[in-house]
C-alpha cells in the first residue's frame, strides 16, 4: 500500500521502520530536510521537505493516492488540520497522534466529523497499560484481547515454586483452565507444548480464567497479593493526567516528585488530593528522605529511559513491593541487570502496534478481521486474534489435521463469550475470536497459518 507519514521524530522513525518491513510503499514528509535524509539512509523510502498542513506539500507526498495517511508529528493541531487536507485530496484512511487532553476528550467528535479514523493518544494508552498490571499484581505485563473481556498475562516462574521443573500437561492436570502460549528464557522465545518443562526464572505468557489465574499465581510462587494503597510516581509526565484520577479512584494515595517547579505547581492545582514534591525523584537521598521503601508501587515516568531504569532499580532494592517503569527503548535493558524490576512499559511500542493493526487490516484482501495486535517484549513474538468469516478457506477441519506454519500456536478460542482452550479435535467456525501466536511475526491473514494443503480452496 501506498503510506505517507507526517513527522520524522521517534514516533514518526519507529512506525516507518516497522511499516517498512510490511512491504508498503513509504513516504515521509518533514520540514527538516536532515530528518529525511537520515531516514532515507536507513529504511526505503521517499521524502518530501515541507509542512505537513501544506497542500502543495502534501500533493508532492501523492497525498491524493494513498490508502494510509498517517500524522504523527509533536504538534496536534498540525496533525489534526494536515489529516482534514489529507481526507480532502483523497487520503482512503486516517490515522492521527494526538496528546492534548481536549482533543482526547472530543476524541467521538473529531472522529465523527473530520473524518479522522483513528485517534491515538500514547499518554492514555499508557496509564491504561499501567492500570492493566497494577490490577493483576503478579503480572508483569497484561494485554488485553476479546474486547478487553479476556487478557494475555505474564508471569514471572520464581525459584522453588511448585511448577519448577514441572511438565505442562502435568501443570494442566491440576489447573485446567489455563494454556500457557509462550515461555521466554534467556532472551528467546518459545512456544511450549505439553511435553515443555518450566524452569525457574522463566516468563510465561498465558490465558486463564479469572479464577485459575490466581491458582496458576500461586503455583509460581507468587503470594497472595492485598491491594495497593500507595504510590510514588518519579515524574511530571503527561500519562499522569489519565494515571492519578484512576488510581485515586481505586483507593490509591499517590505522591508525586517533579523537577519543573512549574509544572511540579501545575499537577498540585490540577490533583489536590496528590502529594506532589518539587526536588530531583532520581536522586537517591531524596528517594530515601521520601522513604521511598514505604510504597507500595513505584512508577518512573521521567522523560529519560536510564534515569528510569536506575531509580526503578534502587526502589526495589530498598523494598518497593512492584516496580513500574517506562521506557521507550527497549535495547536499554539489555545493559542491566533487569531480574528485579517487575513491569516495563514501551508507550512507543504499544502506539506503533496499534498502528500495525490497523494498517494489517486495511491491507487485507482477507474477509478475516484482524481485531488485536500486539508484541511481546522480544519484539518477534506477535499475538493476533482474528475474527472468522464464513469466507475462511480452514472452517471445519480438526486442529489435528491442519499442518501450522513453523512458530505458530493457537492461544485460544472465544466462541460465543467462552473461552475454548483448543485440542486436537476442535474446529473453526464462523464468529470464532481466533488467538494466535507467532514467534516470526509473519502472519497477515488468518489462512496463512497453515500450509496449502490444509486449506479447503487446495482440495
Amino acid at each position: 500500500m501506498d503510506i505517507v507519514v507526517v513527522g520524522g521524530g521517534k514516533l514518526g522513525e519507529e512506525i516507518l521502520h516497522r511499516l517498512i518491513k510490511e512491504g508498503h510503499n513509504l513516504t515521509l514528509i518533514d520540514n527538516d530536510p536532515r530528518v529525511i535524509d537520515d531516514l532515507i539512509d536507513e529504511v526505503d523510502i521517499k521524502g518530501v521537505v515541507g509542512n505537513g498542513v501544506d497542500v502543495e506539500v502534501q500533493r508532492q507526498a501523492n497525498v491524493q493516492n494513498a490508502q494510509v495517511f498517517i500524522a504523527a508529528s509533536p504538534h496536534d493541531e498540525v496533525n489534526i488540520i494536515s489529516a482534514m487536507i489529507a481526507k480532502t485530496l483523497g487520503a482512503d484512511f486516517l490515522i492521527v497522534r494526538v496528546r492534548n487532553q481536549a482533543f482526547t476528550a472530543q476524541q467521538g467528535f473529531i472522529q465523527s466529523n473530520l473524518g479522522i479514523d483513528y485517534l491515538i493518544n500514547q499518554d492514555r494508552a499508557a496509564a491504561n497499560d499501567i492500570i492493566q498490571v497494577i490490577d493483576y499484581p503478579s503480572a508483569t505485563f497484561v494485554e488485553p484481547f476479546y474486547h478487553d473481556r479476556m487478557h494475555l498475562i505474564k508471569v514471572r516462574i520464581m525459584e522453588k515454586s511448585r511448577i519448577v521443573n514441572q511438565y505442562i500437561r502435568d501443570i494442566r492436570r491440576f489447573i485446567p483452565e489455563v494454556i500457557v502460549v509462550a515461555v521466554e528464557r534467556n532472551g528467546e522465545t518459545l512456544i511450549p507444548d505439553g511435553n515443555s518443562i518450566l524452569l525457574s526464572g522463566d516468563f510465561v505468557e498465558i490465558f486463564a480464567k479469572r479464577k485459575a489465574l490466581q491458582d496458576f499465581f500461586i503455583a509460581a510462587g507468587h503470594k497472595k497479593v492485598k491491594r495497593y494503597r500507595s504510590a510514588l510516581i518519579v515524574g511530571g509526565s503527561r500519562i499522569n493526567h489519565y494515571l492519578i484520577p484512576v488510581l485515586h479512584a481505586r483507593g490509591i494515595h499517590t505522591r508525586l516528585i517533579e523537577l519543573d517547579k512549574n509544572r511540579a505547581s501545575e499537577l498540585a492545582n490540577q490533583f489536590t488530593n496528590t502529594e506532589v514534591i518539587y526536588d530531583d525523584g532520581t536522586d537517591q537521598y531524596v528517594l530515601n528522605e521520601q522513604r521511598v521503601e514505604n510504597f507500595d508501587l513505584l512508577l518512573t515516568l521521567t522523560n529519560s529511559d536510564e534515569e528510569n531504569l536506575m531509580v526503578s532499580l534502587y526502589g526495589k532494592n530498598a523494598g518497593v513491593r512492584k516496580t513500574i517503569t517506562k521506557v521507550n527503548r527497549p535495547g536499554l535493558i539489555r545493559l542491566i541487570d533487569d531480574s528485579k524490576l517487575d513491569v516495563i512499559l514501551s508507550p512507543r511500542k504499544a502506539i506503533v502496534d496499534a498502528v500495525t493493526r490497523h494498517v494489517r487490516s486495511i491491507a487485507s484482501t482477507q474477509s478475516d478481521k484482524l481485531e488485536h495486535y500486539a508484541r511481546l517484549s522480544d519484539n518477534k513474538t506477535a499475538v493476533l486474534e482474528f475474527v472468522l468469516s464464513p469466507d475462511c478457506k480452514i472452517l471445519g477441519i480438526p486442529i489435528k489435521d491442519m499442518t501450522f506454519r513453523p512458530g505458530l500456536m493457537i492461544g485460544l478460542i472465544v466462541r460465543n463469550k467462552e473461552m475454548v482452550i483448543p485440542s486436537g479435535d476442535d474446529t473453526f467456525i464462523p464468529g470464532d475470536h481466533v488467538l494466535v501466536i507467532d514467534t516470526e511475526d509473519q502472519i497477515r491473514n488468518f489462512n496463512d497459518i497453515v500450509v496449502n494443503k490444509n486449506r479447503r480452496d487446495s482440495e
